[in-house]
């Protein structure tokens, strides 16, 4: 009995894609490969995308899309955050709140697709769906009351923060903590502080480490705009 492959769609393209560069990388996709994945001949794919860099952006919409979602579901968790508060605390915590929102979002994109990181660093300026989670993100701050410089210098604050722990994930996929703490057996009296840590140093995937320094630099950013109002 033959078995039924899955229709070829655009959207079953971006799906097959992002599958093999979250397992092997962004080097690892090219169209025959993505074919052989789709079971079709490369040739079908070009009916849908005109090249790979067409597909790697549709990806890279894909992804930015999702984050948007977690923006776009903030308004919602916002209010259930700031219940129960006066106006004024409300209102001063509100964009804190938000930031909070959209850089957990981003950071849980970069956990789940570290080997996608390059298509996540630029998507949020080259895809629409990206370019409204920035549009929101300094909305935020400007409302605040934060100037333009100062938005910019905050969104590479915090992007560099968010992206470089995905970063770090990705380069612990490529090169096993294991195989590291490995060529170092043999040389505790060289390095016995970083044998004592040893496999620790390489588990990146921490949600609360993450969020408990994210909060330490939104609330040094809220005071320095508390302080420049006084």
């Amino acid at each position: 009995m033959a078995t039924t492959r899955e229709p070829l769609t655009r959207l079953r393209i971006v799906e097959l894609a992002l599958e093999i560069i979250d397992a092997e990388g962004l080097d690892a996709l090219n169209m025959r490969r993505l074919a052989g994945a789709a079971g079709v001949k490369p040739m079908s794919l070009y009916h849908h995308y005109p090249n790979k860099d067409a597909i790697l952006l549709a990806v890279a919409e894909s992804i930015s899309a999702a984050a948007l979602g977690d923006a776009a579901s903030g308004d919602a968790r916002l209010g259930r955050t700031t219940e129960g508060r006066g106006a004024g605390a409300s209102s001063a915590r509100e964009w804190r709140d938000r930031l909070r929102l959209l850089f957990v979002g981003l950071y849980e994109l970069v956990q789940a697709h570290p080997r996608a990181l390059p298509l996540i660093g630029t998507g949020v300026l080259r895809t629409p769906s990206g370019r409204r989670w920035m549009e929101e993100l300094m909305r935020v701050l400007l409302k605040a009351g934060f100037t333009p410089d100062e938005a910019a210098s905050i969104y590479h604050t915090l992007g560099a923060y968010t992206l470089g722990l995905g970063y770090a994930q990705m380069l612990s996929l490529e090169i096993p903590a294991e195989s590291i703490v490995g060529e170092l057996t043999g040389h505790w009296a060289d390095y016995p502080n970083l044998l004592r840590v040893g496999l620790q140093l390489a588990i990146w995937d921490q949600p609360a480490t993450f969020a408990s320094g994210l909060d330490v630099l939104l609330e040094d950013f809220a005071r320095q705009l508390d302080g420049r109002g006084r």
